[in-house]
């Protein structure tokens, strides 16, 4: 039966959840303090268990490495994360123009929409943003760092434990509470060799109120913008063929102007003041030439953004032991300017007759080229993204020693984005002369000069659409001692978990796409944008779980987990086994095996949208012909069954000493019925001129027709390495990395290809270096401390031919980067004291490495790498 059923709507969820909330808070009574403090519940399992099991492979960032890497966002943080491979959390116009203002997880590369996303161990809604290749994630720009006091990243399936999304592991958010104290702070950073900076404000306040502690946080950000002309050489192949630019359409003599000349067919012929913009570029043709437009040095290599995020936590401690926890957050984030091209290309290529729109040639000609271009003032696609969250826990304690544990948590997200264009039929107008307010001005792309204010006006359109998410989720468990065994006793838990979930998509009616009767999209009343379709849809999921912890020795102990959990139109059943060996007092063995799931987002199974992608198009014979930006239009398909994937985990503990250990886990992830969505650029590739592939009746690519489908299998494994060695009171070194040994995935053709190493510029695996890591040497005094980070991330190919460009390599080149951080605590009054930082992000200014994918791209990779160069930051907190 399905969750729907039994529960009509989320307040009635609501109310029957906290009526279950109040009741045991009458009957409990208060547990042994002392085991509170032996035994805590790590991310990975619902049974409390002394911290020095180290049953799962957990990653720990606690406080202080969070302080010695200078952040001030969770994504700048989790950038530096080894097993963290292929996020979104640079700006990028071209690549991630959906997700500009957000941040995101991509554990083992296995794409955002596989890593789970907890917030103190709670479920968050997924951004209203969606990628270009259709992934979904939580949105971890939500996240305030003053109020993080650690994170916990689970490097292994967990889908036994936490349901759907928990396929390559799970990252834990773990927020500050019951605070005593005031903290304010205050901090800048800047780019050594350019304007950009960062500017912040926190603060942290908390109170004991007699068995109640209550904690408020907040955090404001201020992020001036880094631009491709600051960076020329990040941007520099950022350029389109489409400028200006005339196919005469048979033979022209031209007597005088600026068109003075004699033409052949079919010759290319660019507009003559192509040049006197530093924008315009003159591309060679096989006949003649295009005028193209150098879009580059407008665009942003970082926007203009303003983030604003509230936390607030109340703790009570009831006087039978019993504690009820209410969180509640609120984020605004926005991307104030992300400048594009003053207008996109035209990508109807409309024909021009003999003696329309002012034509010189007297002879039809199809126009190539947008109606504004160098000479004329940047467009603005400003993104704005919201995000609100309450959670309520009550837990206590039973008679018989067990432990109960219930929430409510509820979350939602709101992700608007604008974007201008050119309506179609009044561009159409304007070329006939019947443009403007009065449809009396004509608009003649021959000369750019003439066209007026209100024709432009006239012919702009600047779309919105806002996608919102949200989630509603009732967890309860129980657990406690099962039974005594010789070795030891079996720790046992259990629980339920009910979820509910909404994705709507609004936009206005000139965006939206709209339906034949055969279902067939209609075009949008627009030259390059290709529109969304609307949706609201919603869901229910229930689950069904339990966990054990058996000691089958002394030295032996095995752990298992099942889950059930019915879907709307599946169920998924997840069974995880783990076993720890202390085979002595130095060395430890783990191993686990379990399997998982994902089911298709609301998005991928009912939203139909469309992206611009740089897109080089091929000839019948295989040669490359040109690269333009063209629309990618992806069809949300309800067939789409859920992902599923098969976990090994075997790992080493070796600890020789009490102040040294490593840690060495090697993982393999099968990975069946993968949701992606086709490869554009690999589609053309395979058929230039397949049913999917839209051409004009010149032949000129005008978009590309993707679908989401299951592929085939992805079999990825390789190992991890971690390390901590105490060298003395003040001195630690910690090392992390992750390096792959096989990315195995199947293309929409078929054909297995190998990703790890590589770009993969034609298939839907996101950039894969094998091997990053992060090397951190800590100093810690009585009144100061000092850090130096050393962040790496192996090379790669990218898969281009470049044969034909001998300044260009295949070869992406590794990147290391060096941080360093001292700061100092000084009295200054006799209930308060300053802590002053100063550090240095990127010592060497090491700029990233140059990545050539293709005409009209970045010239760098922002999934992995930073375009700032050395930062310098300061920051100065106030604790009383």
């Amino acid at each position: 039966m399905k969750i729907t059923t039994l529960l009509t709507s989320k307040k009635l969820l609501a109310l029957s959840i906290s009526a279950a909330l109040t009741l045991p808070v009458i009957a409990q009574e208060t547990q042994n303090a002392a085991e509170e403090v032996e035994k805590v519940q790590v991310t990975g399992s619902y049974i409390k268990r002394t911290a020095a099991d180290e049953a799962e492979p957990v990653q720990v960032l606690d406080f202080n490495y969070i302080q010695s890497t200078g952040a001030t966002t969770v994504a700048e943080l989790i950038g530096k994360l080894a097993i963290s491979s292929g996020a979104e959390n640079q700006a990028d116009s071209f690549s991630q123009a959906s997700t500009q203002g957000t941040g995101n997880v991509n554990l083992r590369g296995l794409g955002l929409s596989s890593t789970l996303v907890l917030i103190n161990g709670r479920r968050q809604t997924l951004s209203g943003a969606i990628t270009n290749d259709g992934s979904v994630f939580v949105d971890s720009s939500h996240i305030p760092i003053e109020a993080i006091e650690q994170v916990e990243v689970l490097k292994e399936g967990a889908a036994s434990t936490y349901g759907s999304d928990a396929i390559a592991g799970v990252v834990n958010f773990i927020l500050r509470k019951d605070f005593e104290g005031f903290e304010v702070s205050a901090g800048i950073g800047k780019a050594a060799d350019s304007s950009q900076k960062d500017t912040d404000f926190g603060f942290l306040w908390g109170a004991e109120l007699g068995n109640t502690f209550v904690t408020v946080s907040g955090h404001y950000l201020d992020r001036t913008p880094l631009t491709i002309a600051d960076r020329p050489e990040l941007g520099d192949v950022a350029l389109s063929s489409l400028g200006n630019t005339f196919l005469l359409l048979d033979n022209a003599e031209v007597a005088d102007g600026p068109y003075a000349g004699s033409y052949g067919a079919y010759q290319s012929v660019p507009d003559p003041t192509c040049l006197d913009n530093d924008l315009g570029v003159l591309i060679p043709q096989a006949y003649g030439s295009r005028c193209g437009f150098n879009f580059g040095p407008l665009y942003n290599l970082v926007n203009t953004e303003t983030r604003l995020q509230l936390y607030s936590n109340v703790n009570h401690y009831f006087d039978n032991g019993n504690e009820l926890t209410v969180d509640m957050s609120w984020s605004s984030n926005e991307v104030k300017d992300n400048p594009q091209s003053p207008s996109y290309p035209d990508l109807t290529f409309p024909y021009i007759g003999p003696t329309d729109s002012g034509n010189p040639f007297g002879v039809g000609v199809v126009w190539l080229g947008r109606p504004l271009g160098a000479g004329f003032e940047p467009a603005l696609a400003p993104r704005e993204n919201d995000t609100f969250r309450t959670s309520v826990n009550l837990v206590g304690d039973l008679d018989n020693g067990w432990s109960w544990d219930t929430a409510l948590t509820y979350s939602k997200n709101t992700y608007t984005q604008y974007q201008q264009d050119q309506l179609k039929s009044r561009l159409v107008a304007a070329l006939a002369g019947e443009g403007g307010p009065n449809n009396d001005e004509l608009f003649s792309p021959f000369d750019r000069a003439s066209l007026s204010q209100s024709v432009i006006d006239d012919f702009t359109h600047m779309t919105e659409s806002e996608k919102t998410t949200d989630l509603l989720v009732v967890d309860a468990v129980v657990s406690g001692d099962l039974y005594e065994l010789s070795a030891g006793t079996i720790g046992f838990a259990a629980g339920i978990q009910a979820r509910s979930e909404s994705f709507k998509v609004d936009t206005d009616d000139v965006f939206e796409i709209k339906f034949d009767e055969q279902g067939n999209p209609i075009p949008v009343d627009l030259i390059f944008l290709q529109g969304l379709s609307k949706v609201d849809v919603d869901r229910s999921s229930f689950a069904m779980f339990a966990e054990s912890v058996i000691p089958v020795s002394e030295n032996v102990e095995v752990k298992t987990a099942v889950r059930y959990e019915k879907l709307e139109s599946d169920s998924s059943f997840d069974p995880k086994i783990a076993v720890r060996w202390q085979v002595s007092d130095e060395f430890i063995l783990r191993a686990s095996a379990s399997t998982a799931f994902r089911e298709a987002s609301l998005s991928q199974k009912n939203a139909s949208s469309a992206v611009i992608t740089s897109i080089t198009d091929y000839n019948d014979d295989g040669s490359a012909k040109s690269s333009a930006f063209v629309g990618v239009i992806a069809t949300g398909n309800d067939n789409l069954k859920p992902e599923e994937s098969e976990n090994y985990n075997v790992g080493l503990i070796f600890k020789p000493t009490d102040n040294l250990d490593f840690k060495l886990d090697f993982w393999s992830v099968d990975y069946t019925n993968m949701i992606t969505v086709e490869n554009a650029q690999g589609k053309l590739i395979d058929d230039p001129n397949g049913a999917d592939i839209i051409r004009t009746d010149a032949g000129f690519l005008q978009s590309v027709k993707v679908n989401y489908f299951n592929s085939s299998s992805v079999s990825v494994n390789g190992f991890d390495i971690e390390s901590t060695w105490t060298i003395s009171d003040q001195f630690n070194l910690i090392l992390n990395a992750s390096h792959f040994n096989s990315y195995e995935l199947t293309k929409d053709n078929g054909e297995v290809v190998e990703a790890a190493g590589s770009f993969n510029i034609d298939n839907f695996a996101r950039s894969m270096p094998e091997t990053k890591g992060s090397l951190n040497l800590n100093w810690i005094g009585d009144s100061q401390r000092a850090s130096l980070n050393v962040n790496y991330v192996s090379s790669y190919d990218t898969g281009v031919d470049v044969s034909a460009l001998p300044n260009e390599s295949t070869t992406v080149d590794a990147f290391t980067t060096i941080d360093a951080q001292y700061s100092a605590t000084l009295n200054v009054t006799q209930d308060g004291e300053a802590v002053v930082t100063l550090g240095i992000k990127n010592l060497l200014d090491e700029l990233p490495p140059r990545a050539y994918t293709a005409v009209g791209s970045l010239s760098y990779d922002p999934k992995q790498h930073n375009p700032l160069g050395r930062v310098l930051y300061a920051k100065v907190k106030y604790v009383f």
